[in-house]
């Protein structure tokens, strides 16, 4: 197997500030068992500006991402190609919310919620017809008990959900529907984050044994 050299140092770098991460994370006072001891180590300050470090390059890399979309609307726009309407109005969206932010904050925060709950609003009528729409399609194709089940409990959480006084005096739907979301949704949420640690893990270790892919040649 051929062993390229820039590979084998981009490696060895990355298991290196790796490894340096971990141990200063560990021995960090206060944020472990092996720092408990421990007031001063030069690798806790080593590990506090790689993360600095990291947190600059992060946001660097938005500020690249946010110019790099500018930069396709606006050839999108300038050689009135298809979606040129959508690439103006984001365009003057962008715009508006800077220009906005930088003359007054406390406005733009106001518009920034105005927004974002309109688009949270729409994004749960979307979800309440995807989920209706997909309740038809599996009783339609074949009528199946974890077909009824899931029909069953999407209709006891869009009842309870609903903002009319009635239905709030009914005691079972509210206990069933306070039951669902305390007990399985909380399930599934908590069974979600595991997995995302998890996975955080392994790629992690990955990287820290040379076996991620990204940095061979």
């Amino acid at each position: 197997m051929r062993l390229r050299l820039g590979s084998a140092l981009a490696t060895a770098i990355t298991i290196a500030i790796g490894l340096i991460v971990l141990l200063g994370l560990l021995i960090e006072p206060g944020a472990g068992q092996l720092g408990s001891n421990v007031e001063d180590s030069p690798i806790a300050d080593v590990t506090s500006v790689l993360l600095s470090l990291t947190t600059v390059l992060l946001a660097f890399m938005i500020l690249v991402g946010v110019l790099n979309l500018l930069g396709v609307h606006l050839l999108r726009l300038i050689g009135r190609r298809r979606g040129a309407p959508y690439s103006l109005v984001l365009i003057i969206g962008f715009g508006a919310a800077v220009g906005t932010y930088i003359a007054r904050r406390e406005t733009s925060m106001v518009i920034l919620e105005t927004v974002q709950f309109s688009i949270e609003s729409a994004l749960a009528g979307l979800l309440l017809f995807s989920l209706v729409f997909g309740a038809y399609r599996m009783m339609y194709r074949r009528v199946t008990w974890t077909g009824v089940l899931f029909i069953i409990v999407v209709l006891i959480v869009l009842i309870g959900a609903l903002p009319v006084d009635v239905l709030r005096d009914i005691e079972a739907i509210a206990e069933v529907r306070a039951w669902l979301m305390e007990v399985p949704v909380s399930a599934g949420a908590r069974g979600i984050l595991l997995g995302i640690a998890l996975a955080t893990i392994v790629a992690g270790m990955r990287v820290l044994i040379g076996q991620d892919r990204s940095y061979r040649g």
